[in-house]
C-alpha cells in the first residue's frame, strides 16, 4: 500500500489547512474590532457577546445537515458550498448598519463555517493511511488555531490602517476567504485513484454499527458521559468567553491595541504545542483525569491573572493558559471511545461536542451581559475563572478508562 500512496494528499492537506485558516479567521476577526464597532453601530457589550456566540449557534444547527450533505455530494463540494457562505457573508458583515444586520451576516457567516468545519478533517481519512493519521490531522488543525490568533495582531496592526475602517476589514477579510475557496474548488479531488483500485479489487467488510436509539440509549444512561459533556462545557465556555473580550478588556486599560492584540493572540499561538505535548504525556502516563484536572486548576489561576494584571504577569498567564487548554482538548475529545467503546462512539462523540459548543454560545452572552451590566468586566472574569475550577470537579469525578483498556488489549 505504501508504494501506491499518492503525493497528492499533501497538496490535499495544504488546501484542507488553508481552509481551516480561513475559517478561524473569519470567526474571530470580530473581536479586534469590538469599541470600533460599539462606537459606530452603538452596541453595547451584551450585543457583542450574543454575535459571537451566533457561529456555534449555527454549528450546533447545521454541522448534521452539512454531514448528510457531505454523505450524498461529497466533501469537495460541501466545503465549497460552506466556504461560498462564509466568503461571501462575512464579506457583507462590512455593509452591516445596525446590530440586527450585523448579527445577521454574523450568523449566515458562521452557516458556512459550520457546513465546512465538521467535513474537513474528513479528508484525513480519504486521504492518509493510518499510520499518518494523527500527524496529518494535528498539522491540518493548526490552520484553525493560526487563523484564530492572526487576526488579534494584523487587524490593529496591518488591515485597519490599510482598510481605513471595520467597513474595509471584514470585506478584506471575506474576499480572501472566497480566494482561499476557489482555489480549494480549483485543487480538490474527492478521492485518491489509490483508494478506489484498493476499494474495488478487496471490498472494505462493513464495520459494526449501533442503531442510533440504542446508542443514544447507551449514551445518555452512562453517568460518566454527562460528567464528560459538563467537562467540555466548562473548557470552551471561559476560554470562547476570554478570546472574545481579552483584547477589547486590555485596550480600555489603556494598553496599545496592537500589543493587546498579540497578548490575546498568545492564547491561541500556546494551544497547538500544547495539544501535542500533554496528550502525548498522557498517553505514555496511561492516565487521563490528572491531565485534566490539575491543568484545569492552574489554567484557572491564569485566566484570573490575565483578567487582572499587566505586564509581565499579563504574559506569563496567556501562555500559560493557551498551553494548558490546548492540550486538555485533545485528551477529553479522545475519552467517548474510552467510555462507551468504538460501537457507540460517533453518538457520544456527537453528545460531547454539544456541551463544547453549549458552552460557546453561553459565555460569551453571560460575559457581555455582566460587563454591561455592571460596567465592569471584573464580575465576568469572576465568572470564567469559577467555570475554569469546576472543570477540577469535573476531571476528579472522572472514572480512569485509560489503565483499564490498556491492561484489556496486553490481556
Amino acid at each position: 500500500m505504501g508504494e501506491n500512496l499518492s503525493p497528492y494528499r499533501w497538496v490535499m492537506a495544504t488546501i484542507t489547512w488553508l481552509m481551516m485558516f480561513s475559517l478561524g479567521a473569519s470567526w474571530f476577526c470580530f473581536t479586534p474590532l469590538v469599541l470600533i464597532l460599539m462606537e459606530d453601530l452603538v452596541l453595547n457589550f451584551e450585543q457583542v457577546g450574543i454575535i459571537i456566540a451566533l457561529v456555534p449557534l449555527s454549528l450546533v444547527i447545521l454541522c448534521i445537515p452539512g454531514g448528510l450533505f457531505a454523505d450524498r455530494f461529497g466533501v469537495r463540494k460541501t466545503v465549497l458550498m460552506g466556504g461560498m457562505l462564509l466568503g461571501t457573508f462575512g464579506l457583507l458583515r462590512g455593509f452591516a448598519t445596525d446590530f440586527t444586520t450585523l448579527a445577521i451576516t454574523m450568523f449566515l457567516c458562521g452557516a458556512g463555517y459550520s457546513i465546512a468545519y465538521p467535513n474537513l478533517p474528513k479528508i484525513t481519512g480519504i486521504w492518509f493511511p493510518p499510520r499518518e493519521y494523527a500527524f496529518a490531522t494535528g498539522a491540518m488543525f493548526t490552520g484553525m488555531e493560526v487563523g484564530m490568533a492572526l487576526p488579534f495582531i494584523l487587524i490593529p496592526a496591518v488591515l485597519l490602517p490599510w482598510a481605513g475602517s471595520w467597513r474595509g476589514v471584514f470585506i478584506a477579510v471575506g474576499a480572501f476567504s472566497l480566494v482561499l475557496t476557489f482555489i480549494w474548488i480549483a485543487l480538490a479531488k474527492e478521492r485518491p485513484k489509490w483508494a478506489v483500485d484498493s476499494q474495488q479489487k478487496n471490498p472494505p467488510s462493513e464495520p459494526k454499527s449501533a442503531p442510533f436509539r440504542e446508542s443514544l440509549s447507551v449514551v445518555l444512561q452512562n453517568k460518566q458521559m454527562w460528567v464528560l459533556m459538563l467537562t467540555v462545557f466548562f473548557l470552551l465556555a471561559p476560554q470562547v468567553g476570554l478570546l472574545g473580550f481579552l483584547q477589547s478588556m486590555l485596550t480600555l486599560k489603556r494598553v496599545d491595541p496592537i500589543t493587546a492584540g498579540l497578548i490575546t493572540s498568545m492564547v491561541s499561538w500556546l494551544m497547538i504545542p500544547g495539544s501535542f505535548i500533554i496528550p502525548m504525556l498522557s498517553d505514555r502516563a496511561g492516565l487521563r483525569k490528572p491531565f485534566i484536572w490539575v491543568p484545569s486548576l492552574i489554567a484557572g489561576v491564569m485566566l484570573y491573572f490575565a483578567g487582572t494584571t499587566l505586564g509581565i504577569p499579563l504574559w506569563v498567564s496567556v501562555i500559560v493558559y493557551g498551553f494548558l487548554i490546548g492540550g486538555i482538548a485533545p485528551i477529553v475529545l479522545a475519552m467517548p471511545v474510552e467510555l462507551v467503546g468504538t460501537l457507540h462512539s460517533a453518538t457520544a462523540g456527537g453528545f460531547t461536542l454539544v456541551g463544547a459548543y453549549a458552552g460557546a454560545i453561553v459565555a460569551p452572552w453571560l460575559v457581555g451581559y455582566l460587563t454591561t451590566a455592571t460596567g465592569s468586566f471584573f464580575p465576568a472574569v469572576i465568572l470564567c475563572t469559577a467555570m475554569t475550577e469546576i472543570d477540577v470537579m469535573c476531571g476528579l469525578l472522572l472514572r480512569e478508562q485509560r489503565q483499564k483498556k490498556l491492561a484489556e488489549d496486553n490481556n
